[in-house]
């Protein structure tokens, strides 16, 4: 099996609570909280330790959120690289309105880094990366990393000739498909971040793939996966076009899937599987994620049980 690595330059300390109605105004009295870490590829990491496997997770760290970030990884076995850092690791919640069962995700910034730190952490990285690893880089940036900090981290992975796979969102998804011919071996998107991209309202399948095929042609990844949520998730290649439906399931609770998907999708990878058996492994990994409450992620058994079910559908060459 090959080395896992996760980088996480923004993690967080996820707080989820519930209230019976969300109004504004008056005091909402909140059940007792349930404390997490979180963050991109903090929760990949998590994720591969859910499903039996190691990974080693690179993250920065700072005060005494960091403290709190660190004990939670800790306790849940999960092997750390940690990068010290000014200021407190950030928090996000999630609020659940009772009356309504809707999720309200608040996701806060994080600290303000310096240049000497983000080249600090570049540095961190290509000391521990190795040939034939596979690198997952995921989650936001905070303030004072460059946009382009998954395109360096790119260009640093290719010259130490191992995989990349990237899930990024905003201002840093947008300077790398910008930049292009950056080394990624796969780059993954959820339906906000490709319609944002793509700058139209809504994405459907052939959407997806549209967006997939432009991608691969201007280079800026080898492989592009674009999920849309329960409805399926769309992988251009060059080996050609794929569309993944999930098993149809009740949702408790869609925080994680994402992460969850990235994560069966390189530990799939990382034991050698098929391209084919490996994309439906992670969507069967994201499907048991969302039956699960809270920040539970996924669960070795759910992602074996969804991953059977999942229907793969050709849609045509490159």
């Amino acid at each position: 099996m090959r080395r896992i690595v996760t980088v996480t330059f923004n993690p967080a300390i996820d707080l989820t609570t519930s209230v019976k109605r969300l109004v504004s105004g008056p005091k909402l009295r909140c059940v007792q909280p349930r404390i997490d870490p979180g963050g991109g590829g903090i929760n990949v990491s998590r994720a591969i330790a859910k499903l039996g496997f190691t990974s080693i997770a690179v993250a920065a760290i700072g005060g005494v959120s960091g403290e709190i970030l660190k004990c939670r990884i800790d306790q849940e076995g999960v092997e750390a690289k940690w990068f010290e850092i000014d200021g407190d690791t950030r928090q996000s919640f999630t609020v659940q309105d009772e009356s309504s069962s809707e999720q309200y995700r608040f996701v806060l910034p994080g600290p303000e880094w310096s240049s000497a730190a983000f080249v600090g952490l570049l540095e961190t990285c290509s000391q521990l990366i190795k040939a034939d690893d596979y690198v997952v880089a995921s989650g936001s940036l905070p303030p004072g990393v460059p946009d382009d900090a998954y395109h360096q981290l790119a260009e640093l992975a290719d010259q130490a000739a191992a995989d990349l796979i990237i899930d990024t969102s905003g201002p840093a998804l947008a300077a790398l498909v910008k930049k292009g011919q950056a080394g990624v071996r796969i780059l993954v998107m959820d339906e906000d971040e490709a319609s944002q991209l793509a700058g139209i309202p809504h994405v459907e399948i052939d959407d997806a793939s549209k967006i997939g095929t432009r991608l691969i042609a201007d280079r800026v990844a080898e492989t592009i996966i674009v999920t849309l949520g329960g409805r399926a998730a769309v992988v251009t290649s060059p080996a050609g076009k794929l569309c993944l439906i999930p098993p149809n399931v009740q949702i408790s609770s869609k925080v994680g899937a994402g992460d969850s998907f990235v994560a069966g999708l390189v530990t799939s990878l990382s034991e050698g599987r098929p391209f084919g058996q490996a994309l439906k492994h992670a969507m069967g990994t994201a499907t048991s994620a969302v039956t699960t409450p809270a920040t539970e992620l996924c669960t070795r058994e759910g992602a074996e049980t969804y991953s059977a079910a999942v229907e793969c559908k050709w849609l045509g060459a490159l």
